[in-house]
């Protein structure tokens, strides 16, 4: 909630602006972007109110403009989308991705915020809602281009039963997991199945 007050004073006007945020007090986990002892990370894109249409013509742009590998598609909700490229990329090349996708805005702020200065995904259950489920992949012809980070490949293909296509692995088998405490959103399709 925001409000926004104006009160003139002579030739001043005084402006208090006040606002009002949910306190995270649900506590869940997810997976790191960033490749554990590197500066590089993985693509992690969180759409919220997205078709799959029209998610799938942006993935595509987004291969072809920065020549990325396959994208994995996990559903948070009817119409909220996890999507990860398990290629990896140096931290400007990652920003610049995620800058250009009309992925959520305070997601793509996500590693200027995080102490860890990384993007997280969800990977457990948030309040009532379930973990991510897998939808699909879109796959590209780029997918070999790049190392693929192993941790991240293997971890969504024994969590979520992904289909991965990792042709090209690093070798590196350590993911990084953060737990943390998040608003728990509810939607009128929530409140409809209490």
């Amino acid at each position: 909630m925001l409000l926004i007050k104006q009160l003139r004073i002579f030739n001043r006007m005084l402006l208090f602006k006040f606002q009002s945020m949910k306190i995270p007090i649900e506590a869940t986990a997810g997976m790191s972007a960033r490749i554990p002892f590197s500066s590089e990370y993985v693509v992690f894109l969180d759409y919220d109110n997205i078709t799959d249409e029209r998610l799938e013509e942006e993935l595509m742009y987004l291969q072809e403009v920065y020549r990325l590998g396959d994208f994995y598609v996990f559903a948070t909700n009817e119409f909220g989308r996890h999507v990860v490229c398990i290629g990896r990329l140096p931290l400007r090349k990652a920003i610049e991705v995620v800058y250009n996708s009309s992925c959520d805005a305070v997601f793509k702020r996500g590693i200027r915020i995080n102490e860890s200065r990384t993007w997280v995904l969800r990977a457990l259950e948030k309040g009532e809602r379930p973990r991510p489920k897998f939808l699909y992949t879109v796959e590209s012809p780029y997918n070999d281009r790049s190392l693929q980070s192993e941790a991240h490949g293997k971890f969504l293909q024994r969590y979520y039963a992904a289909p991965i296509r990792l042709v090209n692995p690093d070798g590196n088998e350590e993911l990084e997991i953060q737990s943390y405490k998040t608003a728990n959103k509810t939607s009128l399709k929530d409140l409809k199945n209490k």
